[in-house]
């Protein structure tokens, strides 16, 4: 927790090997937390399983009226959020809003 935020830290790649376990914990931060934040910092590949684990999440986090946003998008995970028009569904931040 920062400043009332709850950061899920999330590492390594987001793809179909993973993407239950990423959704499953972004679920489960917007069900016991008001604001989520998930920091892609340390993420170095996305897939569309990634992609639409975090779009889950983001709706998961609608239905328990929390506030929730992806943060510091690196280099080609950036490109895909970007190119899939996820940037237009998901708040995005280029740092922690915390």
């Amino acid at each position: 927790m920062r400043s009332g935020w709850c950061v899920v830290g999330i590492r390594g790649r987001a793809d179909a090997e993973t993407a239950d376990e990423l959704e499953h914990a972004l679920r489960e931060a917007v069900q016991l937390h008001p604001k989520v934040a998930a920091d892609f910092g340390a993420v170095e590949y996305i897939s569309s399983a990634g992609l639409r684990a975090v779009l889950q999440a983001a709706r998961a986090a609608q239905e328990h009226h929390a506030e929730f946003t992806v943060c510091r998008l690196q280099g080609s995970v950036k490109k895909v959020f970007e190119v899939s028009g996820m940037h237009h569904v998901l708040q995005i931040q280029g740092d922690l809003p915390c």
